[in-house]
């Protein structure tokens, strides 16, 4: 039997967040949405399964996994088999979208581990509050911010364990080896797993016994390396050709890592091509 309570909007729209609707769908059925909700979505899985589809993927949605996903983003879901109940809330703000942003939810977010009894508690909470029609739509905005801070601290921090080790530093290395020559930041590098930059430079150290821009500067001399043996081309395009703009850095870089210099390298190696 589905439950659902939409507070009456009043005071409270002047709120960064107010409640648009909660509720426990049980059992909860296919639900497509070509152009999104208007609303800010959390929904976490209480029992059974069901399957997500966002950005062309599909995620398994089983008790104690949760999602989040912003307004006008498409989106489907569908129970994977027997009854899925799910519990849900929507919400706006005028500054919401900003705010998730800036708290990490980018436009989707989902978990397949999160702590439900806390955030089950804030929902029961939510729940009860949004049904008093005199002062529910502001309490329920109060805890509402709540939530969301729960949320954020429970999905991204488990994730970030989920992904610690091998996962994230294959990932780098994929990415450092396909664009070696751009302008590599250990930003984009973490922004691939979805962790902090401190979190993802010391498990990559940990898994390759380097710093992320010790590697990159490895790949990029390696590659220096083939082209200084195997081409005619002069030293500073070479330097420019794998990431390094100024000749006179490139060589410094060179000869840290090779202990000679990339015209040394190249007369070493049989050629007198400069």
């Amino acid at each position: 039997m589905t439950q659902a309570v939409y507070p009456v909007i009043g005071r409270q729209d002047r709120l960064p967040f107010y409640l648009t609707g909660i509720g426990i769908s049980d059992p909860e059925y296919r639900v497509a949405r070509e152009k999104g909700l208007v609303s800010h979505q959390f929904l976490f899985t209480s029992s059974g399964a069901g399957v997500l589809t966002v950005d062309d993927q599909k995620y398994i949605l089983r008790a104690g996994s949760v999602f989040y996903i912003a307004p006008a983003k498409p989106h489907e879901y569908h129970p994977l088999a027997g009854e899925w109940v799910t519990n849900w809330l929507v919400f706006r703000g005028e500054h919401a979208g900003e705010l998730m942003e800036a708290m990490g939810f980018q436009g989707f977010a989902y978990s397949d581990h999160f702590d439900e009894d806390k955030c089950g508690r804030i929902f029961s909470r939510i729940f009860s509050a949004a049904a008093d029609p005199v002062n529910g739509g502001e309490n329920s905005s109060a805890l509402l911010y709540e939530y969301i801070l729960a949320m954020r601290s429970s999905m991204f921090s488990r994730d970030e364990e989920k992904r610690s080790g091998n996962d994230i530093s294959s990932l780098a290395v994929r990415y450092i080896d396909s664009n070696y020559a751009e302008d590599i930041r250990a930003e984009t590098l973490a922004a691939l797993s979805g962790v902090s930059v401190q979190h993802f430079c010391r498990v990559f150290r940990a898994e390759t016994s380097m710093r992320p821009l010790e590697y990159l500067a490895r790949r990029r001399i390696s590659e220096a390396k083939s082209l200084l043996v195997n081409t005619d081309r002069e030293i500073g395009d070479i330097g420019k050709a794998v990431g390094y703009e100024d000749r006179n850095y490139f060589s410094i870089v060179f000869r840290r890592i090779e202990g000679v210099s990339p015209r040394e390298y190249r007369r070493s190696r049989g050629t007198v091509l400069m």
